[in-house]
């Protein structure tokens, strides 16, 4: 047996190649709500957790590497489920939009924040297919897992549209007929999942529920997931009902009442409230002192914070619309709360790698809105996991850091439940039990 120090050089090498690896005395929280259970050894092999059990109980394989990690903590892998990789957002970076490199350094950058599983539309199927399949086999490495909606499907196209460069990660079906056919055509390609945009100014251009719908009615057909996003209560009760597994953002145009409460429960639908995504239409006008965290600056595309403390905080703090978006996202806090106190199961959705928000270091702020709505660290740890597993169909496979799952976990020098910022203490990622540099 070869035993080695925590997450040094040779583990890394050895983990590389998907060794056996022992993680050994840790606290370990497993994503499925239950309590967490001290003094823990975690075996994985092959990419995947092999057992679980109390501290020296585990006989490991000759040429296992060991792992020592008394005192520290280990989570399941944060599972995103509206995240973007591949948008270039800095003037100073060339390249191409949704081009390979630029979709492995997002995702990279993922891993490196403890995001082993992001959600992501984008206009190149074929690209984001193939990055899919080389990671899951090791030919890529240090980067998230990826799944794909490849491309969102919306209501309207928005009257303002401001990013013309996300163009193409859209299609806007203009009848049921054309919704069907979207649905087929995207899951001809592979899609993993569909996304919806039920986009505010549907309601002012007089679209109705036809074409969301519509997509509801095909997609169950084909046996594939909808997330839909809405900020509208009515819009996202009826959605659910139509057959969607989970709400990506935040439903704030009013208070939630029993009815969406009782459609999310009798579909065991996931509510992931993207309080960060929500916030960043008006949070930078208040001048936020995290710009200044040093955990961001990996994350930063060069010169965006100029462009953040300059213009983008110019336009916020003239908005008329200002105190508008800042009620919404109280409104949006409260009804995280009053969903969650409900029983309803929550999921994790940041917005992060979309313009003016941070891939990894967005979804460690959306941790911290989510407890300071009134979530605990434990809920917060299951919504991450098991929560955003169940939206995607894919509890089976990862979320729950359970005999069998995929090894998509993460070491903490810190127990995130004593204080949920603990969550940035990262030791060590592993993903399908390799290793990924920090």
């Amino acid at each position: 047996m070869l035993a080695m120090a925590v997450v040094g050089p040779a583990i890394a090498t050895g983990a590389g190649s998907r060794a056996t690896v022992l993680i050994r005395d840790v606290l370990l929280i497993d994503g499925t709500g239950r309590e967490p259970r001290p003094g823990t050894d975690i075996l994985l092999r092959k990419g995947r957790i092999s057992r679980v059990g109390s501290t020296g109980t585990i006989k490991a394989p000759a040429g296992t590497v060991i792992v020592e990690a008394s005192g520290k903590t280990v989570v399941p892998g944060i599972i995103n489920l509206r995240g973007l990789a591949g948008l270039i957002r800095s003037p100073e970076v060339e390249g191409e939009n949704f081009g390979q490199d630029e979709i492995l350094r997002h995702l990279a950058r993922y891993a490196a924040y403890g995001v082993t599983t992001v959600a992501t539309p984008g206009p190149s199927g074929a690209r984001l297919k193939g990055i899919q399949d080389g990671i899951a086999s090791g030919r890529l490495r240090n980067a998230a897992r990826v799944l794909t909606a490849l491309r969102t499907l919306r209501a309207a196209v928005p009257a303002n549209e401001r990013y013309p460069s996300l163009r193409d990660a859209f299609e806007t079906p203009r009848s049921a007929t054309d919704a069907q056919r979207s649905v087929e055509r995207l899951a001809g390609e592979g899609a993993d999942f569909i996304a919806f945009d039920d986009i505010r100014d549907a309601a002012r251009q007089g679209i109705g529920m036809e074409v969301p719908l519509a997509i509801m009615k095909r997609a169950r057909r084909l046996g594939l997931r909808v997330a839909i996003q809405t900020s509208s209560v009515g819009s996202a009760t009826a959605l659910v009902r139509a057959g969607a597994a989970a709400v990506t953002s935040s439903v704030c145009d009013r208070e939630v009442g029993d009815a969406f409460i009782s459609e999310m429960l009798a579909a065991n639908a996931v509510y992931a409230p993207a309080l960060f995504a929500e916030s960043i239409g008006f949070h930078y006008g208040d001048r936020v002192g995290w710009l200044d965290d040093r955990y961001l600056r990996r994350s930063l595309p060069p010169g965006i914070t100029g462009i953040l403390r300059g213009p983008v905080l110019m336009r916020q703090a003239l908005d008329p619309d200002r105190a508008l978006k800042r009620h919404r996202f109280d409104t949006a806090w409260r009804n995280l709360r009053k969903l969650a106190a409900a029983g309803v199961r929550i999921g994790f959705a940041s917005g992060s790698g979309f313009p003016a928000s941070f891939e990894g270091y967005s979804d460690y702020r959306e941790a911290v809105l989510m407890k300071r709505a009134g979530m605990s660290p434990l809920e917060i740890i299951r919504a991450f996991s098991s929560g955003s597993a169940t939206a995607l169909g894919i509890e089976r496979k990862r979320g729950a850091l359970l005999p069998g799952r995929l090894a998509d976990l993460v070491i903490l020098n810190a127990n995130p439940l004593h204080n949920i910022h603990n969550l940035r203490e990262l030791h060590g990622v592993f993903v399908g039990g390799r290793l990924v540099k920090l």
